[in-house]
């Protein structure tokens, strides 16, 4: 059985690939065909297995209707994404992990123990509970592979290997090859360009005033209407601020890092209740403004 494992590294640099890779040869060493198949996972009535909806492999597109998450299937694999999950992580983790639980998948001589979670730095507090629980009572017959932004968290670490994977944004270097249109690599994707964009104004605004709270809020329902989680915007400021380093004079610098640093549950692996989020991103933006002002 193979061990709990986790790769680790920034978006875009490969770690789904080399995960999938790594089943691949796992499949081949157990003389098991490795597929990829999708399905979609509804949190009611579902019994595991659902309707085969696409051939990955294939490249075929579905124009299937019907709600639910979409997650992969091999013949040793489940694997899904939780950045798919928006805030209903943990319905949909306590729902997937009932599948892993006991021994009843092993003892019918069915391969697919093995659990993938691909950007499982956005889980929330109580799905790592969920995990953890899952890996003290049933970690013997069961084996969870993670992809991860972030350290993991600390009620799971000691549950896995960590494979740090480093490098350029693969991803993003692929996606151009197919839309020469697309900005350089060094510009980085649209993201990266809007907060680029953003610390410039920001930064040289010379005066604020009471009005510009409107383009403040207006600019964190731009994020959040595209699904812009907390622990990515954080990420994204981190990264902003470092490519104008040189810029920026070294009190007021380390004095923005802090607030980046300070940022409540900006570091992954905790979910803001929807409630909180406009509130949490307002208090948190005062806060950065008042560094660049400073």
């Amino acid at each position: 059985m193979i061990p709990n494992l986790v790769w680790r590294g920034p978006r875009g640099t490969g770690k789904r690939t080399a995960l999938l890779e790594f089943l691949k040869y796992y499949a081949q060493k157990s003389n098991q065909n490795f597929q990829l198949q999708e399905k979609r996972w509804t949190l009611q009535g579902n019994d595991g297995e659902g309707e085969i909806t696409t051939n990955i492999e294939d490249n075929s597109s579905s124009k299937d209707e019907k709600k639910g998450l979409i997650y992969e299937i091999s013949r040793i694999h489940r694997g899904f994404d939780v950045a798919r999950m928006s805030l209903q992580d943990k319905n949909y983790v306590q729902s997937i992990l009932t599948l892993f639980q006991g021994t009843g998948n092993i003892l019918l001589n069915d391969g697919s123990h093995i659990l993938v979670i691909y950007h499982a730095h956005l889980l929330s507090e109580e799905s790592v509970l969920l995990l953890q629980e899952t890996l003290e009572r049933y970690g013997d017959t069961v084996t969870i592979l993670m992809t991860s932004e972030y350290p993991l968290h600390s009620r799971l670490n000691d549950f896995f290997f960590d494979i740090p994977y480093g490098g350029e944004d693969r991803a993003y270097i692929e996606l151009r090859k197919k839309w020469h249109s697309l900005p350089s690599v060094s510009e980085g994707d649209g993201w990266t360009r809007f907060f680029n964009h953003t610390w410039t104004t920001w930064y040289n605004k010379k005066e604020w005033i009471l009005d510009d709270a409107v383009m403040v809020r207006q600019w964190i329902y731009t994020c959040m209407q595209r699904n812009l989680r907390w622990c990515d915007m954080i990420m994204y400021w981190v990264e902003a601020v470092e490519r104008h380093k040189s810029s920026i004079p070294h009190t007021k610098y380390v004095a923005i890092l802090r607030v980046l640093a300070m940022a409540k549950t900006g570091g992954g692996f905790v979910m803001l209740p929807s409630y909180r989020i406009p509130i949490t991103w307002e208090n948190f933006l005062i806060e950065l403004i008042e560094a660049i002002r400073s």
